[in-house]
This record gives C-alpha cells, sequence and structure tokens, in this order.
C-alpha cells in the first residue's frame, strides 16, 4: 500500500473516531447535586405534626372540567426553637411516601385506589402557598419569617381540590409528607 493511501486511510479513522466521540458528547449530559445540611433546626408543633385538612362539600358540576379548582381550605404548620440563625422557614412537600400526578404536580385521590367504590373520581388534591400559586409536590413551599425573639414561625398554606375531568360523586383522600427547609 502506498503512503499516500495509508496517509487518508489514517485521516479517514481519526475523523470517524471524532464524529462517534462527537455523537456520544452529544447524547449525553451531566446531573449535579448541591445542598446544605445543618445541625441545628427548628422543631415542629406537636398540633402541627400529623394535620387533618377537612375540604368543603361540593357539588360535581362545580369541578365538571379538567382544571377546575375549587373549595379550598387553609392549614398551619406552626414550629418552635428555632435557633437564631434560622431567620425563614418553609414545607418542603416530599415526593417520597407521597401518590401523586407527576403532570398536574397535584396529590391523586388515593381511594380511587384503595376503595373505588366509595371514591369520587377525576378529583386531586392541589397544594398551594398563602397567596394562592401552586406548590407541586416535590416542591418547597413559601418561606415564611421566624421570630427573632420567640424563635416561632407559623407557615400558611392552603389545599384545595382540581378537576382532572369530569368528577364524580364520592370520597377524597389525598396525603403529603412534608419537611421543614430552611431558604
Amino acid at each position: 500500500m502506498s503512503k499516500m493511501k495509508i496517509a487518508v486511510c489514517a485521516i479517514a479513522l481519526a475523523v470517524a473516531s471524532v464524529s462517534v466521540n462527537a455523537a456520544d458528547v452529544a447524547g449525553q449530559g451531566t446531573v449535579t447535586f448541591n445542598g446544605k445540611l445543618i445541625d441545628e433546626t427548628c422543631t415542629i408543633n406537636d398540633d402541627s405534626k400529623d394535620i387533618i385538612v377537612t375540604l368543603p362539600t361540593l357539588s360535581t358540576k362545580t369541578l365538571s372540567t379538567a382544571g377546575n379548582e375549587a373549595g379550598s381550605s387553609a392549614f398551619d404548620i406552626n414550629v418552635k426553637d428555632c435557633p437564631a440563625a434560622i431567620t425563614k422557614v418553609a414545607a418542603h412537600f416530599e415526593v417520597l411516601n407521597s401518590e401523586y400526578d407527576s403532570s398536574t404536580g397535584n396529590l391523586i385521590n388515593q381511594l380511587e385506589v384503595d376503595d373505588p367504590t366509595k371514591s369520587a373520581t377525576k378529583a386531586q388534591v392541589r397544594l398551594y402557598n398563602d397567596d394562592s400559586t401552586q406548590i407541586r409536590i416535590g416542591s418547597t413551599g413559601k418561606a415564611f419569617p421566624v421570630d427573632a425573639t420567640a424563635h416561632t414561625a407559623k407557615m400558611e398554606y392552603l389545599g384545595g381540590y382540581y378537576a382532572t375531568g369530569q368528577t364524580t360523586a364520592g370520597n377524597v383522600k389525598a396525603q403529603v409528607t412534608y419537611t421543614l427547609a430552611y431558604p
């Protein structure tokens, strides 16, 4: 084989390997996780550890179309014994141990799975900040100030119905785990 053919083959191989490497890079990415853990945190008040929120009884006509929202009820999460270094606290609504719809970010009606004969259908529970903006499951709600003197805070959130279509009559039950976050 001539030196010219060898040189052409070598160049072709080099170009081909660069193309393969470029294709690999175009189909790859990196996820970097950064976080921070702290030693001292606020303590959840006993009255806020396991909260039961009763949503109002509504007509299915109120929730007749996908995207309808109605019947919100407020709930508070109270904390105490916050260290002086903590000036704000929020609730992070966990994906883990929560049944939710990733497309809407809402909690699903657990009774549709657990007891379909008594369950309302196409009804979810949506979480809101106190300004009525949605809190998607897996997100942190609005942060509230910690009282520098009393070392306490009151976080105010809401939950309400959300229709994924024409709802049917029945019961609704949804549950979410929350963790204190310090933005």
